[in-house]
């Protein structure tokens, strides 16, 4: 009787031991596709590229823009002011800009105008927002607008 026990946890421990090197080698073998370069999952969530060359224009030549937030029950009448920058892949595309600076001003301010305080104050609002504002622009610019930078970003 005692040997019978002795030979049923001897035969439970093996079974777990045998369970444990499978998950381990499941596992390890999990975080290996997961760290090769060539798995379909590292495509996917690359990150862009950064061009070689990246070229800067100043919305409104630097100085702030100033927008009205989308009003709620509990915030009205809150204002944002912001400083924009652009990160532009072509070389001419900042003299262009300039031309356009008055559009670029009114795409920016109907952006932030969608928004209400409370959604841009979560920490997700702000990239929300440059990522809007970038593609609205590129949709003008042949996406050539690489990134949008904030220097103020003030609510009140």
């Amino acid at each position: 009787m005692k040997g019978e026990k002795l030979n049923s946890i001897i035969l439970i421990l093996l079974v777990l031991l045998l369970l444990m090197m499978v998950g381990m080698g499941i596992g390890f073998l999990t975080v290996v596709k997961n760290l090769s370069p060539t798995s379909s999952a590292a495509k996917t969530t690359s990150v862009e590229k950064k061009p070689e060359k990246l070229y800067t224009y100043d919305v409104n030549d630097g100085k702030a823009l100033m927008s009205n937030l989308q009003d709620t029950q509990t915030n009205a009448g809150r204002i944002i002011r912001v400083t924009v920058q652009l990160e532009v892949t072509d070389k001419k595309l900042p003299e262009t800009m300039k031309e356009k600076n008055i559009v670029i001003a009114d795409i920016i301010d109907s952006v932030l105008r969608s928004k209400t305080a409370d959604e841009l104050l979560k920490p997700e609002g702000k990239e929300k927002v440059r990522k809007e504002i970038k593609d609205r622009l590129n949709e003008i610019f042949e996406n050539k607008v690489y990134n949008v930078n904030f220097g103020e970003f003030i609510i009140q």
